[in-house]
């Protein structure tokens, strides 16, 4: 399957969950899924950032080196093996720089600045990039997160990304992929200790909404009340969140927690999340001030059969 036929599945598996979401009614096999849902408590993190200035450079060389048509100089940068995780691409460099090289000429993307400097999320051996992207093939646009971990050399080793069609309007009124300005230009710059009781804040908030069952008692403890939603399906505020899922149309989710990172006031959280629906991968990136979510992004795209991979790899 093509990369194009890839991402038209994906785009109808979306259309098909957002009409769950939209008509579905809860049953048996949800109430056996929600009950069956463990607290996650064992996921990969990180700490520190002192080496996210030598990442962004080893990864600024690796796109130089494809605007260049350098192969010699990407692999300079690259380590060997590149363990791949998209569904789109199998192991190594070799299908990266087909990719690069075979863009359409309408290609173009635009990385979310706010996420970090130069637009990355650095924490311990991770970078994430948040950006929109058209390619230009006749697939829709989307937004694509992309989580990128260095070997103790510095060199870009391993890569998951996840990519959702952007939706033609949102329920909150607000862009999927940028930033509220009362954030942005009030910037914060907290400290490790706080960034990390931030992942946790985040973890509890998942587990007690969705693996516990609990979603008003998580609302009300970790939510705050001008809570600013980027989901195209919600509204602003807490009562929307309350509301979409007390109608019993969303399904149980169950949600398996796999990376967690945090830069300032951003936490980044890649999870597999199981539904009645199946498998899908989804990142939520949230806002944490003073000890309470007040800003949330997410993007989710269903995992392939392991048929359909172009690697043994997964998603996760």
């Amino acid at each position: 399957m093509s990369i194009q036929e890839r991402f038209r599945a994906s785009t109808l598996a979306i259309v098909l969950m957002v009409a769950t979401v939209s008509y579905g009614c809860q049953d048996e096999n949800q109430v056996e899924l929600q009950a069956s849902c463990p607290v996650d408590v064992a996921y990969v993190t990180a700490s520190g950032h002192e080496q996210g200035a030598r990442y962004r450079a080893e990864l600024k060389a690796s796109f130089q080196s494809v605007s260049y048509n350098d192969h010699r100089a990407l692999m300079a940068v690259a380590a060997d093996p590149y363990i791949q995780h998209s569904p789109d691409l199998a192991d190594g460099w070799d299908p990266v720089w087909d990719l690069f090289m075979n863009r359409s000429p309408d290609f173009s993307t635009r990385q979310m600045q706010w996420l970090g400097k130069d637009g990355f999320l650095d924490n311990g051996n991770f970078l994430v990039m948040f950006r929109e992207v058209n390619r230009g093939d006749s697939t829709p646009p989307s937004k694509i997160v992309d989580l990128m971990r260095f070997d103790e050399n510095g060199k870009y080793a391993e890569h998951w990304d996840i990519r959702q069609p952007l939706s033609n309007e949102t329920a909150s009124g607000r862009s999927e992929t940028d930033a509220a300005d009362v954030f942005v230009n009030n910037p914060v710059a907290y400290s490790e200790q706080i960034e990390e009781s931030n992942k946790a804040v985040v973890a509890a908030f998942l587990n007690l909404a969705f693996n516990e069952g609990n979603l008003n008692k998580a609302l009300t403890e970790y939510v705050d009340d001008n809570y600013i939603q980027h989901n195209p399906f919600i509204a602003d505020g807490v009562e929307p969140v309350r509301q979409a899922f007390a109608s019993g149309n969303i399904p149980a989710l169950c949600y398996d927690i796999q990376h967690i990172l945090a830069q300032n006031d951003l936490v980044v959280v890649q999870s597999k999340v199981t539904s009645t629906e199946g498998v899908s991968a989804v990142v939520d990136i949230l806002r944490v001030r003073d000890g309470k979510l007040v800003e949330h992004w997410d993007i989710m795209q269903p995992v392939p059969p392991d048929s359909e991979m172009p690697h043994d790899n997964g998603m996760f």
